[in-house]
């Protein structure tokens, strides 16, 4: 079976650190633009921007052959062969997980929100929690991929 699966999910509390942090970046560059640092503010500026291109989604993509991942325009990366899969199940990750990219305990963490995620057991050991609002159609596209 030829299992086809994308998802891509944008974080509601990731859009409010992005926004609140955005209101204090401009507050600032204004105050540095109206001191005479004008490569500075647009430096910060530039900065910013690029996290929020870099962190604003989340995307799960598992083709014939692979599991993919990325957030945002797809800088920060992963792929996974399907073949590496041992198992996965339906998690719920600590709050203190929150969202970003972490290492835990026998893995890798990747979110864009807190709460409920996937877990995948690799044939070598090691787990990757992928952080999902869709837990239960990704584990059952990652099961019937393999």
């Amino acid at each position: 079976m030829n299992a086809k699966y994308k998802h891509t999910q944008f974080g509601a509390w990731m859009f409010a650190v992005f926004l609140a942090s955005g209101i204090l970046i401009v507050s600032i560059a204004l105050e540095m633009i109206a001191e005479g640092r004008l490569g500075s503010a647009i430096f910060m500026t530039c900065f910013y921007l690029l996290g929020v291109v870099l962190f604003y989604s989340f995307t799960i993509e598992i083709s014939k052959r692979k599991l993919k991942f990325w957030f945002g325009i797809g800088v920060v990366r992963k792929s996974v062969l399907l073949s590496e899969i041992e198992s996965t199940q339906e998690v719920v990750n600590p709050w203190y997980y929150f969202w970003g990219i972490k290492s835990i305990p026998g893995g890798w963490f990747y979110a864009i929100a807190p709460g409920p995620a996937v877990e995948i057991l690799l044939k070598n050991g090691k787990i990757i929690h992928l952080g999902t609002d869709q837990p239960e159609l990704l584990k059952q596209a990652i099961d019937s991929a393999k």
